[in-house]
């Protein structure tokens, strides 16, 4: 196998580690890539050879803590790769790369250039270009001062049977070299794969920071990149660069990354154990001190979580039961789809925060979008409830206002828009010359309904002060959405008689459209074929002419009469509409909205990346960003030979490994793609399509809410077993 290029992603972490003069070695766990001539070596954790030797008595034992650590990796990385022990490396490699890095320096400029390029685009790749120095291939190793038998004990076999069998890599620097000079020359890699020595032309060491829960983690992304603003023209290298095609595929590298922290964990916590027997004395005291803190906490809370489902399954069963259900669930459908999301979403909240999955405790990544699913259902409830709660105290604390502007508003309705209307398209409206009894018998239905209407409100008005105190309870109980919803009802039904007189007149307005058409066809000698959907040519007795004749006359001199109450009416029946739908949206907006996802993303920005970019980290110590370079949409870099415009140096061949960050915009707007869904054209194109053509106009968006779940059935024991493991599942574990 041919390797031309290797690449080293070298933890930040173990760049800081304490230089203990009894161990002069390290021992490397993480992963070997290969693919296409390249290789990538993904170090996970690095453990100084004697803390090995003091932990784990055989090899078999070392192994057994490996092969846990890589059957616990999700199965894709597992396919890819395999855990296993890399190689080893020498104080003096780590020493020197750290005094080359200046790590001291680096966070002030890669805060830097994360505020510089905040804001781009998802699966926004910077790559840089790496050099291969004036390294020959056939280069001699043993010209090299190289302590290759320094491994003590089982170590040793454990190398000899790695060089046999797999890969095994040894980093060491020439004594007297250093990283500033030439890394290529510094670092000499005894790389075995498959039992054969391999030379390496090309090295390049990319420093990453270890992804923890709760921190940060990698991710391509998933949306379409932008070019970043280049502050000069872009060298011809830069363009050639481009137009190589891809070969490194970055996704089995970034869930290696993101799995390193879990991978690690165990061995280092068996290599420490045996300096801390009196510490885990003490921390098994406090564990079983926590444990039964939180038994008692899932009992409590599992009992009334238990006795509040059988609330809601016997109010259900009851109202089930009752003869005016169906008319109750017609009438008040939003109130009623409200109160079983909030139902729904109460009872299950023990499935959202239960979450044994293995991938959530071994991918950061996976872990992370896990949070912030279970942080969804109780903050939007929160935030929902506490908005609720402001509605329902100003409802209480000015009742008598709210009631004497509603009634105020129903008479100005009443009056100044329904009747006053009525009574001017009874006459001359603007001007037109109308059917004198056609208005008449039209007004003087439309006067009647909106009297018999006003005199059963008249009635309901007695009983508005309870009203408006059951709404404001409700909000309080309930939630802001759980009002608006019941708005949404009352303003349909308070409305009910100005849709049904829209519905009668539509009714007399779209045959008569249609009446006109046929008759139009009659004369024309065409015929409508409902089957194929066309128009076919017809042969008309005189009889037929006759008759279409004597009634195209009235029913075309009667359409501008109708017209003008169906226009009224479809004036009032679409502001009603319109009106019901801004509730609607504010509705689905309140719940939709992720407020856990925005208060992380304000506080904590790194749980959400959006790309990932690389820093060159030069020898002077200072990380920079090359702005020339423009972001690629693919999923891997090419990598040449060359040279640094600006300072005339050969390109450094140390880098660091960076996220952009996802926007606000990018953050809310996929919450808001699957309410919506392109719900909003549809439903005007419909009412358009309605109110020109005279049939039936929707009434209501139809949103989905998200998350939407199906009503639970299940036992009373089996609900309470599950919420008390989903409560002992959020303990924190050692």
């Amino acid at each position: 196998m041919a390797i031309e290029r290797c690449r080293i992603w070298w933890p930040r972490q173990e760049l800081q580690l304490e230089q203990g003069p009894d161990s002069a070695r390290l021992i490397l766990f993480g992963w070997f890539f290969t693919s296409s001539g390249c290789l990538d070596i993904v170090v996970s954790a690095t453990v100084p050879q004697d803390q090995i030797l003091r932990s784990f008595a055989t090899l078999d034992a070392l192994q057994t803590i490996v092969l846990s650590s890589n059957k616990r990796m999700p199965v894709s990385l597992q396919e890819s790769s395999t855990f296993t022990i890399l190689g080893d490396c020498d104080r003096h490699f780590l020493g020197e790369l750290e005094e080359y890095c200046c790590t001291k320096q680096l966070p002030l400029d890669a805060q830097f250039v994360r505020k510089e390029h905040f804001g781009t685009s998802r699966n926004s790749i910077i790559i840089g270009s790496v050099g291969n120095g004036d390294q020959h291939p056939s280069y001699d190793h043993r010209r090299w001062r190289c302590d290759c038998c320094v491994l003590d004990g089982f170590l040793d076999a454990c190398r000899k049977s790695a060089v046999k069998e797999g890969s095994w890599v040894q980093l060491f620097c020439k004594s007297g070299m250093s990283f500033k000079s030439n890394l290529n020359r510094t670092v000499l890699c005894h790389l075995y794969l498959d039992g054969q020595q391999i030379e390496i032309n090309h090295c390049h060491v990319i420093l990453y920071e270890v992804p923890t829960f709760g921190r940060n983690h990698f991710s391509l992304g998933v949306d379409a990149p932008r070019k970043l603003k280049a502050s000069f023209k872009k060298p011809n290298w830069i363009n050639d660069l481009q137009k190589q095609p891809s070969f490194l595929d970055l996704d089995s590298i970034l869930l290696a990354l993101n799995c390193s922290n879990a991978a690690r964990l165990p061995v280092i916590q068996e290599c420490s154990t045996s300096s801390s027997g009196a510490y885990f004395v003490f921390a098994s005291v406090y564990d079983v001190l926590v444990q039964v803190t939180w038994h008692c906490m899932g009992i409590f809370l599992a009992s009334a979580s238990t006795i509040l489902y059988i609330m809601i399954l016997v109010f259900r069963k009851c109202l089930s039961h009752m003869s005016q259900y169906l008319m109750l669930h017609k009438v008040f459908k939003h109130s009623w789809s409200n109160i079983h999301l909030r139902s729904c979403q109460i009872l299950y909240w023990p499935f959202v925060l239960q979450d044994t999955s293995l991938s959530s405790t071994m991918n950061v990544e996976y872990a992370h979008k896990a949070a912030i699913r279970k942080h969804a259902l109780w903050s939007s409830i929160a935030v929902d409830l506490l908005m609720g709660f402001v509605l329902g105290a100003a409802f209480l604390l000015n009742t008598e206002t709210i009631c004497i502007w509603t009634v105020a508003l129903v008479h100005h309705m009443t009056d100044a828009i329904l009747r006053s209307g009525c009574v001017w398209l009874m006459g001359v409206p603007a001007g037109f010359k109308l059917n004198t009894e056609l208005a008449e018998l039209l007004g003087m239905i439309s006067l009647n309904a909106i009297q018999i209407y006003s005199t059963l409100w008249f009635f309901v008005g007695g009983y508005l002060r309870h009203i408006i105190q059951g709404i404001a309870f409700s909000g309080i109980i309930l939630g802001l959405t759980a009002p608006v919803s019941f708005f949404i009802d009352i303003i349909q039904l308070a409305t009910l008689h100005v849709t049904m007189l829209h519905w009668l007149i539509s009714s007399i307005y779209s045959r008569q459209i249609q009446t006109v058409a046929s008759l139009w066809r009659l004369f024309r000698g065409r015929k409508w074929n409902p089957l194929r959907q066309r128009l076919d040519s017809y042969d008309y007795t005189v009889e037929q002419h006759v008759v279409g004749s004597l009634l195209f006359t009235p029913v075309l001199l009667l359409i501008p009469t109708t017209s003008v109450f169906y226009v009224f009416f479809s004036i009032l029946t679409t502001t009603v509409i319109w009106v019901c739908v801004m509730l609607e949206i504010a509705i689905a907006v309140i719940q939709s909205t992720p407020y856990a996802e925005l208060t992380l993303w304000v506080m904590r920005r790194q749980r959400f990346p959006a790309g990932i970019f690389f820093l060159h980290v030069p020898s002077s110590g200072r990380a920079f960003e090359d702005d020339d370079l423009s972001t690629h949409p693919i999923r891997g870099c090419s990598e040449t030979k060359t040279k640094d415009a600006v300072h005339g140096q050969s390109e450094t061949l140390v880098s660091e490994l960076n996220c952009n960050y996802a926007t606000l915009v990018q953050v809310i707007r996929s919450n808001y793609e699957r309410v919506f869904n392109r719900t909003g054209f549809s439903f005007c194109k419909q009412l358009a399509y309605g109110i020109l053509s005279g049939e039936r106009v929707p009434s209501s968006l139809q949103l989905q809410p998200s998350p939407s779940f199906p009503w639970m059935n299940i036992g009373i024991t089996e609900y309470w077993m599950h919420c008390h493991g989903s409560v002992l599942s959020c303990a924190p574990k050692r």
